[in-house]
């Protein structure tokens, strides 16, 4: 529990962060009106859908304050140039990692946002968006290659949001559920969260005993889903890459291969071209996609190329 301000307890309310400006955020109180809360510097800063509690200020004119950040139970960051990471939004159930077809379907960011996916602790659901582009054998091509992660297993879902196709689908599963959606420009985000219902603007702004305001402008922010659950957008996260991780970590998130390699030969092997590895005979048997160990090999080469650099 981070406390920001020190205030008592009782003088607070309960608020979900729902915008994230920079220097204030919007809090939706418990009965829906939103208030817009400043922060404090050189304090622990929340981030989009944060629970904390806030206090209103003692005039119309005047900001609420957000003086607690309640626990969370996860966190996105996204790595910096510098290897550090910067929090981006919090308590996230789903990954909706989308992709669109040929030649923006690349499994190589597919592998990389479901590792990060893993090592955050939050169930990746890979979505192939803009269906109503493909047909035939296209089609049929497409749906070999999404095989792979369901044999992971991760869950896979179809859409149009074009023509809605599958977005009813994809409203159900997501229902009671935070999501955050990731994936290269191109594949239909935007469409995506239009599509689902989430059309109407943020209303915060100075506070009022009815926490009225005017419109503004925001980076990030989560919208509630008619059908029940949220859904974030944010820039920061759409341009979400994976942070600098370790090897150990590299191979912890893929996690199909964790039933081969305590049975390698060598206790030190990072399953890449060492005899006796049980995971390469695994991709060689079939029971491992090769195109999921390509990207493994191409994870643990960034690492250890970062590494030497830092």
């Amino acid at each position: 529990m981070s406390n920001l301000t020190g205030k008592n307890q009782a003088a607070t309310k309960p608020g979900l962060i729902i915008a994230y400006f920079g220097n204030s955020v919007a809090v939706e109180a418990a009965d829906g009106q939103v208030f817009q809360c400043q922060l404090h510097r050189n304090q622990a800063l929340p981030v989009v859908v944060d629970r904390v509690r806030f206090e209103l200020g003692g005039g119309d004119a005047a900001m609420g304050v957000v003086t607690q950040i309640e626990p969370r139970t996860s966190l996105l960051a996204r790595g910096d140039p510098h290897g550090k990471r910067k929090p981006i939004a919090a308590n996230i159930d789903v990954m909706l990692v989308v992709m669109a077809p040929p030649p923006i379907f690349a499994e190589h960011l597919i592998d990389r946002y479901l590792v990060a996916a893993e090592l955050l602790g939050i169930q990746p659901l890979l979505v192939l968006n803009k269906m109503d582009l493909l047909s035939g054998e296209r089609q049929e091509a497409a749906l070999a290659r999404l095989n792979r992660y369901q044999s992971i297993p991760c869950e896979v879902a179809l859409s149009s949001a074009s023509t809605v196709g599958g977005v009813a689908a994809l409203a159900a599963l997501l229902r009671e559920r935070t999501a955050v959606l990731v994936g290269p420009s191109g594949v239909g985000k935007s469409s995506i969260i239009a599509a689902l219902g989430c059309v109407e603007p943020i209303r915060v702004g100075v506070v009022s005993p009815k926490g009225a305001g005017k419109h503004t402008t925001t980076a990030t922010r989560l919208y509630h889903l008619p059908q029940g659950g949220n859904v974030i957008d944010s820039p920061g996260v759409r341009d979400f890459s994976l942070w600098h991780v370790n090897k150990e970590e590299v191979l912890r998130g893929f996690k199909e291969f964790q039933p081969y390699v305590t049975n390698c030969r060598f206790r030190d092997c990072q399953h890449r071209q060492e005899p006796g590895c049980q995971v390469q005979a695994a991709v060689a048997d079939g029971k491992i996609s090769p195109t999921r160990f390509e990207s493994y090999l191409e994870l643990m080469h960034d690492v250890s190329r970062i590494k030497k650099q830092y």
